[in-house]
């Protein structure tokens, strides 16, 4: 006789849940840390779920709306002990609803290929590809002149040329990302005016470069070299629009190699569709 399903609730996730968050994105074998969990919390507490199941945690979701325009749903994960069970589309409508009600229109986010069949149905479209890249910093690059270490009046600055590749304006995720880590953070002036800028942050498996936004790409290419500088020999992993072929060419100069796949969807009328040929590294899969 088959097991009944058990029934399947979802609430809000509140910080005790991070345990638990971090160990079902393990069993993903994701790249996000506790601060990654941490800070949907900041920026949006009542936009970050978790369903139950039997009485257990059994996968997550998050929500965050960026200037009202655009909402991002990310790390929508169910542990191996509860897949097949519908927690997945549970946790994704709960998402969706709590977007909607906020008015925003366009909803977004990049699926992997085993969770493109959940998203379809709900009526996702796809936009454009995504490509994860993964390399190795070479050793022996110098600091190009002009690039600096990221500022707060830099990424005050950067927000507008990131509001501009992305489609919405999201200044606190910014800020709070070049935090982290803000030796590996870099920007590029011409003149007076911000030409690009570069911000990375320690993941569980590799250093995530991204958000990493340009003008064009020698000046992305600069950033690279100033990023290169400060961390030769490690493990480097940023997620690519396909549209950016120059993005492309310039990462296979170095050796990156393809390590998985995306795809960018949108529910609603995606009204900003943004320029993606300004976005070198996206801020991961989870935030756009």
């Amino acid at each position: 006789m088959t097991a009944p399903r058990p029934a399947v609730t979802v609430r809000r996730m509140t910080a005790a849940d991070i345990p638990f968050a971090d160990e079902v994105r393990a069993c993903a074998r994701w790249n996000q840390t506790p601060r990654d969990w941490q800070g949907y919390l900041i920026f949006e507490p009542e936009g970050c779920f978790v369903a139950e199941a039997a009485g257990r945690p059994a996968g997550t979701a998050m929500a965050i709306g960026y200037d009202g325009q655009i909402g991002w749903v990310g790390m929508v994960l169910v542990h191996p002990d509860f897949r097949r069970l519908g927690i997945g589309t549970a946790l994704l409508q709960a998402a969706l609803h709590y977007l909607r009600e906020r008015g925003i229109g366009t909803i977004k986010l990049d699926a992997t290929p085993m969770g493109k069949p959940v998203y379809v149905p709900l009526g996702f479209c796809a936009e454009y590809e995504v490509t994860r890249y993964e390399g190795i910093a070479p050793a022996g690059c110098t600091l190009p002149a002009g690039v600096t270490r990221l500022t707060a009046a830099d990424c005050a600055e950067l927000s507008t040329l990131d509001a501009r590749a992305l489609g919405a304006a999201r200044p606190a995720v910014l800020a709070d990302l070049s935090q982290r880590n803000p030796d590996l953070c870099f920007a590029l002036r011409d003149g007076p005016d911000l030409a690009g800028g570069l911000i990375a942050r320690e993941g569980a498996s590799a250093l995530q470069l991204g958000p990493w936004v340009a003008r064009d790409a020698v000046t992305a290419a600069r950033l690279l070299q100033a990023f290169f500088h400060r961390i030769p020999g490690r493990r480097v992993f940023l997620d690519l629009p396909d549209p950016n072929v120059a993005g492309r060419e310039l990462l296979m100069r170095h050796g990156f190699t393809v390590q998985r796949t995306f795809t960018r969807m949108y529910l609603g009328d995606n009204a900003q569709p943004g320029e993606p040929a300004l976005v070198f590294g996206t801020s991961g899969a989870e935030k756009g």
